[in-house]
């Protein structure tokens, strides 16, 4: 049985054919469609030449559906349903009810956001779940194709597949123990002196972004140790006269709670900025407009305390 082509359809024409296999009367469809029985002669004329079908006979005072219109009533209303559903506007989205699970990726030196993000959105909506990962080599191809809602990065070139918000900007600074040894007559010759911690192996090699700041001053620091979490700096930096720089919000809690202190670096350095990026495919949808929003409040936060 050949299909008519879809192109050749006009839904107004399915919607009256449903009502005119259910009521049999032209006169009754047109009462409940709110049309004359005139347009409804016609819609069925219509319908007749796009099915190659008489769809409905007059047997006596009666119509009777043909056996091809007996099949159409069977599964037409299942498909102006199906139809209705893909066009009614989505539901709105309300947090409080929420129990859906938000995954976010961002470098790890940013987890001061993580409990400022949850804080407001506990608050609101207390049974929805964020995800946190380490900010993959192939983050930005993971978010258009869906792996993640949000991904926080430092700022680069926009696309057409992909939304940013910048967050903000953090200077870079030094970290070291209370009463380093460097801190006592600060300059570009302490800050080289003393080894430096290193977090992430692919910089061990002293090629990082800091030393490439560095290598036109004619200075190269000597990497004391590597570490692959910024959690692990803290300790470490606290019990050995080891340096790190570090993006000044990397440390900022746990700087505190070890005593640690810091000093902005003795050269010139260009302030990080991160952006919070969202699929251009997805990013409009109200849920994710609304994690986008509490986690730029959060990471406002942190900016106001620099």
């Amino acid at each position: 049985m050949n299909a008519p082509a879809l192109s050749k359809i006009d839904l107004n024409l399915l919607v009256v054919l449903d009502v005119l296999l259910r009521e049999k009367s032209v006169a009754r469809t047109a009462t409940r469609l709110n049309l004359t029985s005139s347009a409804i002669s016609h819609a069925l004329k219509r319908l007749r030449l796009v099915f190659d079908n008489e769809l409905l006979v007059r047997d006596g005072r009666r119509m009777v559906p043909t056996a091809r219109a007996q099949a159409l009533a069977k599964t037409l209303p299942a498909v102006l349903n199906s139809i209705e559903r893909t066009l009614a506007a989505p539901e709105a989205f309300d947090p409080a009810s929420s129990t859906r699970a938000f995954r976010l990726a961002a470098p790890d030196f940013f987890s001061p956001l993580i409990p400022k993000l949850l804080r407001r959105i506990g608050k609101e909506a207390p049974a929805i779940q964020v995800e946190v990962s380490a900010l993959p080599v192939n983050g930005m191809s993971d978010l258009k194709q869906g792996r993640y809602d949000a991904l926080i990065a430092p700022s680069f070139k926009r696309s057409d597949e992909l939304r940013g918000t910048v967050l903000g900007s953090w200077p870079w600074v030094a970290f070291g123990r209370k009463n380093h040894p460097a801190f006592a007559d600060w300059s570009l010759e302490a800050w080289a002196r003393f080894p430096h911690l290193q977090i992430g192996s692919g910089v061990a090699t002293g090629r990082g972004p800091i030393d490439r700041i560095v290598a036109p001053l004619g200075v190269t620091r000597r990497i004391g140790a590597v570490l692959t979490h910024f959690t692990m700096a803290p300790p470490v930096l606290a019990q050995t006269d080891m340096l790190l720089s570090v993006p000044s919000v990397a440390l900022r809690d746990a700087g505190h709670a070890y005593g640690l202190a810091q000093r902005d670096l003795p050269f010139d350095a260009p302030r990080l900025e991160l952006t919070l990026f969202r699929s251009a495919s997805t990013g409009d949808e109200p849920e994710i407009r609304w994690f986008h929003e509490h986690v730029a409040a959060a990471a406002q936060a942190l900016v106001s305390i620099e």
